[in-house]
């Protein structure tokens, strides 16, 4: 989720004889609540949606049966949907009345910096630089993201409320584009548990740093050693204000070791097992 702006509340700046703090607020309650409906609408949307598109398999029945049929499992799916309409407009009255109280914050907008950081990372990945990118408040996957939420609810929006209302659709678009409609909604959907499968997941749950999950989502707060480790740029400039101590290079590890290593291999091997059966199962359903 989005913030308007970066604003360290006046409290988080430790007086000098308190313990230095070892852990940033960096989502607020209201960030934490967005993100819950968010993630919780869209997790029941997948669910119940891509049981509708594949009804066909075994899978599939099974989930019909546990909403107690397919127009319970429908209803479902449009109670998620209204959830997570909830989410994209309370987040845009959020950032509305935040933009109009402290200013306008571009900081989620893509530059051309994130590009050099795609290339730089893909590069350090490939074990061809020695260290990664420079991250600012904002990775540029975590900005990837959220743009791909905004698409996503533009075209699930749009193509969803003209499925559910197909009468109403039909006085303005052709049959033919009800159609296309259906085809480009179930499969945006295939697309988007791909992604948070392989994308969010893996960076929020998955990844050997952070496993078995970031507490960010829950809890707000994100430790120094990893935020020195993934936003050094914001770490840095927080420093420079007085709001987090500055830790030494040698205060903190860098990379994996131990059972963390060991983990990254074995998720190394799962992943590229699933992606081998999304190549040749799913991927082709996009095209049914």
């Amino acid at each position: 989720m989005a913030e308007a702006r970066a604003v360290i509340p006046p409290e988080q700046e430790a007086p000098a004889n308190q313990t230095a703090p070892t852990t940033y607020q960096r989502w607020n309650v209201q960030h934490r609540l967005q993100h819950g409906l968010l993630a919780l609408s869209t997790m029941g949307l997948i669910f119940t949606g891509l049981a509708i598109k594949f009804h066909y398999t075994g899978w599939a029945q099974l989930t019909f049966k546990l909403f107690g049929g397919f127009h319970h499992n429908l209803i479902v799916h449009k109670v998620c949907a209204t959830g997570l309409a909830t989410s994209a407009v309370w987040h845009v009255i959020y950032l509305l009345v935040g933009w109009r109280k402290m200013g306008l914050s571009l900081e989620i907008v893509p530059t051309l910096k994130d590009v050099r950081d795609a290339y730089h990372h893909a590069l350090y990945l490939l074990n061809l630089r020695s260290s990664p990118p420079q991250y600012g408040r904002y990775t540029y996957l975590e900005k990837f993201e959220y743009l791909a939420i905004v698409w996503g609810l533009f075209v699930m929006g749009g193509t969803g409320v003209a499925l559910w209302f197909p009468a109403l659709a039909a006085q303005y678009v052709p049959r033919a584009f009800l159609d296309a409609f259906r085809i480009i909604h179930g499969n945006e959907a295939l697309v988007a548990a791909i992604a948070l499968l392989y994308g969010h997941f893996f960076s929020v749950h998955f990844h050997p740093a952070v496993f078995p999950s970031s507490p960010v989502w829950y809890s707000g707060k994100i430790s120094l050693a990893h935020m020195m480790e993934e936003h050094p740029l914001e770490y840095q400039r927080l420093v420079e204000r007085g709001v987090l101590p500055a830790v030494p290079e040698d205060g903190h590890s860098h990379g994996l070791s131990g059972w963390r290593r060991a983990l990254a291999g074995f998720e190394l091997v799962v992943y590229s097992a699933l992606f081998y059966y999304l190549l040749i199962t799913f991927i082709p359903k996009l095209l049914a």
